[in-house]
């Protein structure tokens, strides 16, 4: 490694530590200011509750870009209010790592600094920017997970409501003893037995729950549960009729979706097949014709 490279090393890593420092003197500031102007909180021992480390007026998603993070993270399934400064934290670490690790292999073969903070500069946009693209790609997944197991949940339900369960013990059964069968339906349905342990309205509890399922049928279900519960409805010749139309819907869907590929293949058949096949059904014929053509003009 170069004089060069290595000076710009300690250069960089010397103004992480100093960004890091005053990161903390801010929190103190922070903490000290709110000890004199009386706003500090105090614990039940008396003693002053530490602040956490606030991010960066500069980092702080803004407009567009802060909706799709935070729809992002419902979808994935992070419900905290802390959630979006925890994942802009974790960007920005995992975008520091990638910059320095870039940094570090560049000027170990010898390159240039200015080479190497090019290349530094570039990979931790790419990392910051590609973050977000994870975190659609973990909502994605967790919502085709949630579309998979919404079927066997609903059967599951119809099954312990014939037996003469309660709709309360439904919930709470699927919570405690279902966690193989539909595991990621079991965790939101603990969710909402503790939504409804803190003394939560069934109305909103409910609604929460369909916020945090969020797949087609959730709020339709969560709407059957609160007419049988408030206006006295029957629930489980309604929750079999509205099995049969979630079945029907399902497999209207999967027509639409074979009728899609359908097209597709269409599609790729005359743009791929097409060509080809017009090259050996006419190619012969063209380089006859051609060939005459040449012996009677010769």
């Amino acid at each position: 490694m170069t004089g060069g490279a290595l000076l710009l090393f300690t250069l960089c890593a010397c103004s992480v530590g100093i960004a890091i420092a005053g990161l903390r003197w801010l929190e103190m500031d922070t903490v000290l200011r709110e000890r004199i102007e009386g706003q500090a909180l105090v614990g039940a021992g008396g003693g002053g509750r530490r602040r956490r480390l606030r991010l960066p007026p500069v980092l702080l998603a803004r407009g567009k870009d802060l909706s799709e993070i935070e729809k992002g993270l419902r979808h994935a399934g992070y419900y905290t209010p802390r959630a979006v400064e925890v994942f802009i934290w974790l960007r920005l670490a995992a975008a520091m790592c990638a910059a320095l690790a870039t940094l570090l292999a560049v000027l170990s073969m010898g390159s240039s600094p200015m080479k190497a903070g090019l290349s530094a500069l570039a990979l931790f946009g790419l990392t910051w920017i590609a973050a977000k693209y994870v975190l659609i790609m973990k909502a994605t997944a967790r919502e085709r997970r949630l579309t998979i197991e919404f079927p066997f949940l609903l059967d599951l339900m119809l099954m312990m409501l014939e037996s003469g369960v309660s709709l309360d013990q439904v919930i709470r059964g699927i919570a405690r003893d279902e966690q193989a069968t539909v595991p990621s339906h079991a965790r939101l349905m603990a969710m909402l037995v503790e939504d409804l342990d803190r003394g939560q309205d069934y109305q909103v509890a409910f609604e929460r729950w369909a916020a945090r399922v969020n797949v087609s049928g959730a709020k339709e279900l969560a709407a059957l549960f609160r007419q049988s519960m408030f206006q006295g409805m029957e629930l489980v010749p309604a929750l079999r009729e509205f099995i049969r139309e979630f079945s029907q819907r399902r497999v209207m869907r999967a027509k639409e979706a074979i009728g899609k590929v359908t097209v597709r293949m269409v599609i790729l058949m005359l743009i791929f097949f097409m060509p080809a096949l017009f090259i050996v059904l006419a190619g012969p014929p063209v380089a006859a014709i051609l060939d005459t053509l040449n012996g009677v003009g010769g």
